[in-house]
C-alpha cells in the first residue's frame, strides 16, 4: 500500500481496497503484467517504483506558526516523508498531502493558501495548541476556525510531538516533581539559580526543549505517579500527547485518493509509451482492462 516511510505509528489504518493495477504495483509486480521481452518493462519497473515512494506531506502556513517543527513532528511521529518551506521552492512536486498551520485566527493568507491547496488532500491543523491555557480550549478555538474556514481543524503540539528530553532533564523534573514544584504563570519565574549555574542551564533546556506547557505537563505527570521511569519513557508520553498521532486517522482516509492519483501517473506513462509505439498493443491492454488480462 501506499506507506509510510518505514515502520507505520501504531494504529495507523487500513488503505482499504485496490484496482488490479495498483495492486500490482503495490506488491512490486507491475512489469509481470507484459511480456518479459515488452519494451514497457523498464518504463513499468520505473513507474512502480515511483507508484510505492513513501507518503509526502508538504507543510504550509504563515511565517511563525511553526512549520519547520511541524514537518519534524510528521516525520518523527507518522513517519512521513514531510517537506516545508525551509526545504526551498518546488519541495511540494511530489506531495500527496497538505498541511496547513494556523496559530492564530485564520486571516486572508489563510484562505489564499488553504485556495491553493489541493481541497481533497489537504489538512488543517491549529499548532501550537500549548500557547492555550489548556488543550479544551485549544480544541474549541478550533471548531471555531473549522466554522470559518469550512473544514476541519486539528488540535496539535509540535513542540510536545518533538519532545526530545535527556537524562538531565528527565532527572531534573523528578526532583521538581518530587518536591511539589509548579509551573509559574510566567515562565521567567521557572529560571531560578545563578547565571551559569548547573540549575539554570537545565531549566533553560528544559524551556527550550518543551516550553512552559510542556514543562506543566510533564510535571503534572509525574507528581501524579506516570509510569515514566526514563527520560526516553517521559518523551513518548508527552508525544502521545502532542494530537499529532492523531492525525492518522484523517490521512489514511485520504490514502485511496493518493492511490489514485498514483495510478493516474502509471497511466500516464502508459500512454506516452503508447504513443511512442512502445508495445502499442499491451499498454492499450492495460490502459483498457486496469491490469486483468
Amino acid at each position: 500500500m501506499v506507506r509510510p516511510a518505514g515502520p507505520a505509528p501504531e494504529g495507523w489504518p487500513d488503505a482499504g481496497a485496490s484496482s488490479a493495477l495498483s495492486g500490482a504495483a503495490e506488491r512490486g509486480e507491475l512489469a509481470r503484467l507484459v511480456d518479459p521481452a515488452s519494451p514497457l518493462v523498464p518504463i513499468l519497473d520505473a513507474a512502480g517504483c515511483r507508484f510505492l515512494r513513501p507518503l509526502h506531506a508538504h507543510v504550509i502556513g504563515r511565517p511563525g506558526t511553526g512549520r519547520d517543527t511541524m514537518v519534524r513532528a510528521l516525520r518523527e511521529r507518522l513517519r512521513l516523508t514531510a517537506t516545508g518551506p525551509a526545504d526551498g521552492a518546488g519541495a511540494d512536486a511530489d506531495a500527496d498531502l497538505w498541511v496547513l498551520v494556523l496559530a492564530g485566527p485564520p486571516r486572508h493568507a489563510d484562505h489564499d493558501l488553504l485556495r491553493s491547496a489541493p481541497a481533497d488532500r489537504t489538512l488543517v491543523v491549529l499548532g501550537k495548541a500549548d500557547t492555550h491555557p489548556d488543550w479544551d480550549t485549544a480544541v474549541a478555538v478550533a471548531r471555531r476556525w473549522s466554522t470559518r474556514l469550512g473544514t476541519p481543524v486539528h488540535v496539535v503540539s509540535q513542540l510536545l510531538a518533538c519532545a526530545d528530553l535527556d537524562d538531565r532533564m528527565f532527572t531534573a523534573l523528578t526532583e521538581l516533581a518530587a518536591a511539589g514544584a509548579e509551573m509559574p504563570s510566567m515562565a521567567g519565574r521557572f529560571l531560578v539559580g545563578r547565571p551559569g549555574s548547573a540549575e539554570r542551564a537545565v531549566r533553560e533546556a528544559l524551556l527550550r526543549r518543551i516550553d512552559a506547557f510542556g514543562v506543566d505537563t510533564a510535571l503534572s505527570l509525574l507528581a501524579e505517579g506516570s509510569d515514566a521511569a526514563d527520560a526516553a519513557s517521559l518523551n513518548r508520553t508527552l508525544h502521545a500527547l502532542s494530537g499529532v498521532h492523531d492525525l492518522a486517522g484523517p490521512i489514511g482516509e485520504r490514502v485511496a485518493l493518493v492511490r489514485r492519483r498514483r495510478e493516474d501517473e502509471i497511466r500516464a506513462e502508459l500512454e506516452r509509451a503508447a504513443a511512442r509505439g512502445l508495445d502499442r498493443d499491451g499498454a492499450e491492454r492495460l490502459l483498457a482492462t486496469g491490469g486483468v488480462a
